[in-house]
């Protein structure tokens, strides 16, 4: 794109201010159960040719280049690690010194990034320039040619570009994430003010299928506070891909409306692209984050807002998120610090055990930043995490990251592939049988997993129908659900996670009294002594009048 090409700025506020059945109504029906449990077993072992046919049409590792930084103490090293475990060869490694800080100039991006790397690329033969699509408003681009489509940089890579204007007027900003501006390394002279319109943003095909994608990049970051974090992120990805990704999606509302109201919407539509795939949700309603001690167990998905600093449940020492977890909290500033355990939000997300999380370094406005509806959506068609993410990004040369492998693919061999083991092994029962009587009536599934859980002794099963009944305004039945699998547990953290849900879902019901008494008598009882969600216990009684 030229730099007279029209900018894309729509309405955009900023982000920041300163940032019933009862159970044994279910148990029955025995033959639907035997039969519907063993097709959704056999759902989960066999992949649809067609659909493996469409997961396994692009090698993206084949089209990837590293980037580090040598003068970056550990960067080369995290480079070489990378590349092995992704079978990246040699020669696509490349070292290019740059500023040991988190930001650079303008200049210093042009002279020690584009630049170099724009060189490197003509010259290897991984672009070829071509002539840009009539009416696409790009300026002779480069096509990939099959050689190099996605980018990864390294920690020691500084990842802002410092604002150059005084006082600029919106959408004129020439701030930007490097990650961002890298993205559109092939296109001519693009403009330094303001964001471009993403040619990709919402495309249904896989990125090197997509239309007018010349010239563009998919670039990932593996960044963070400190070089173990980093190797980590590499092989829990990896460790995910091969074993799969079974457990549970937390949504963090907030309770905006108003321009902000798109936000809550991305939120509830990622909730129910979680509910088609099987994959059970719970949703935290409150306007501020999920409070302190709240057990949010084997959470692989996290996707909430709006505080400038990591806070609440996911801030406690206890939480941790379950190997290969993608997890984001949208806030403006949510990635002006990357290399910190406790400060921003992307850096504590990594050190609690995040495998990907998403940002922004500077200012974003709403509008521009990740969509999370669109990115759960393509994550659960197959998409890897950095096709997801730039396919829902609508900005580029703007100001968003992508930290985490952008190569992992948590669902690339398709929603329900595996079958766990211990509870793993509820959460693929709950999966498959989800998807097999997916357009059902909702009875029928919850009618299964009870019986299941029933004849198996698995109250963490119950807990897991529960959430669904929430997830579907169900409460008078979901409190049921979680009475029954209280009766039945014998683990005391789980006991207690149990009543917690339960009180939570009796005051979404208007039964606060019934609520309080049920919190009184757990805090009361020494078995709970002790257990890091006593403190969500006390917090939530107090809410309430207790």
């Amino acid at each position: 794109m030229t730099n007279d090409a029209p900018s894309f700025s729509p309405a955009r506020p900023p982000l920041h201010k300163t940032a019933l059945i009862r159970p044994s109504a279910f148990i029955r029906h025995s033959a639907f159960v035997i039969r519907h449990l063993s097709a959704a077993l056999l759902l989960l072992v066999f992949t649809p040719p067609a659909r493996a046919q469409l997961l396994a049409d692009w090698d993206a590792a084949a089209e990837t280049a590293v980037v580090f930084n040598p003068d970056f103490p550990g960067s080369a090293e995290l480079a070489a690690y990378y590349a092995e475990k992704r079978h990246i060869p040699k020669e696509r490694v490349i070292g290019l010194r740059c500023s040991q800080e988190d930001s650079m100039s303008r200049g210093e991006f042009e002279a020690h990034l584009r630049g170099p790397l724009l060189q490197l690329f003509e010259s290897r033969h991984w672009w070829n320039a071509e002539p840009a699509l009539p009416g696409d408003g790009l300026t002779s681009p480069l096509a990939p040619s099959n050689k190099v489509r996605v980018l990864v940089l390294m920690r020691g890579v500084p990842f802002q570009i410092r604002r150059a204007a005084q006082k600029p007027k919106q959408s004129q900003e020439d701030e930007a994430s490097v990650d961002s501006e890298l993205a559109v390394l092939g296109l001519t002279n693009p403009p330094i003010q303001g964001g471009l319109r993403n040619p990709y943003f919402d495309q249904p095909a896989r990125f090197p299928h997509a239309q007018k994608s010349s010239g563009l990049l998919i670039v990932g970051r593996l960044d963070g506070p400190d070089d173990p974090t980093v190797k980590r992120m590499i092989d829990d990805a990896i460790h995910a891909e091969q074993i799969g990704l079974l457990g549970r999606a937390v949504i963090d509302l907030a309770n905006k409306t108003g321009a902000y109201k798109e936000g809550e919407n991305w939120l509830l539509s990622s909730a129910e692209s979680y509910r088609r795939a099987g994959i059970p949700v719970f949703i935290d309603r409150s306007e501020d984050v999920a409070r302190d001690g709240w057990p949010l167990p084997d959470t692989i998905l996290y996707f909430g807002w709006y505080t400038d600093h990591i806070a609440g449940a996911l801030a406690s020492p206890s939480f941790h998120f379950k190997r290969g977890a993608i997890a984001c909290h949208l806030h403006s500033f949510s990635a002006s610090i990357i290399r910190s355990h406790d400060k921003a939000w992307v850096g504590p997300l990594l050190s609690h055990g995040a495998a990907v999380t998403f940002g922004n370094v500077f200012e974003p406005y709403l509008a521009l930043t990740l969509h999370f509806d669109i990115f759960n959506k393509r994550l659960m068609e197959g998409f890897t995490v950095g096709e997801a993410a730039w396919n829902a990004t609508p900005a580029l040369s703007w100001m968003n990251v992508v930290l985490g492998d952008p190569l992992y693919r948590p669902f690339g061999k398709g929603i329900g592939a595996k079958l766990g083991e211990g509870d793993d092994r509820d959460y693929a029962l709950y999966q498959g049988m989800a998807l097999r009587l997916a357009g059902e009536p909702d009875g029928r599934i919850k009618t299964a997993l009870t019986e299941y859980a029933e004849k198996r002794h698995r109250p963490h099963l119950l807990e897991l129908t529960a959430l669904l009944s929430a997830l579907q305004s169900k409460l008078p039945q979901a409190i049921d659900l979680l009475e029954h699998a209280e009766s039945t547990t014998q683990d005391t953290a789980e006991l207690l996670r149990l009543r917690l849900y339960e009180a939570e879902m009796l005051c979404r019901s208007e039964k606060a009294a019934i609520a309080r008494k049920l919190l009184r008598e757990t805090l009361k009882d020494d078995l709970f002594k002790g257990q890091p969600s006593r403190i969500a216990a006390e917090s939530l009684l107090k809410d309430i009048g207790g």
